[in-house]
């Protein structure tokens, strides 16, 4: 969960460099936030649908400053 929490600290800059050229890294977070909340349909989403995902980290992340996450979309 730390590493969930520091890159939710990081500022907006860093976690669009991060998304756009380091986005293994953001896949992980993803997955490790969705094992938390136990979205394990979202966690099969993040790993089949990553370049979707992927973009929409980008767009999300200019608009809202947060990382896209299948879980607010899929409602259990």
């Amino acid at each position: 969960m730390g590493y969930v929490k520091f890159i939710d600290g990081l500022p907006r800059i860093a976690k669009i460099l991060i998304a756009i050229f380091l986005p293994i890294l953001i896949l992980i977070y993803r997955i490790i936030k969705d094992a938390t909340d136990g979205h394990i349909l979202a966690i099969i989403l993040d790993i089949f649908l990553g370049f979707i995902a992927w973009i929409m980290d980008i767009i999300d992340i200019i608009i809202k400053n947060r990382f896209f996450s299948w879980g607010d979309w899929i409602h259990f």
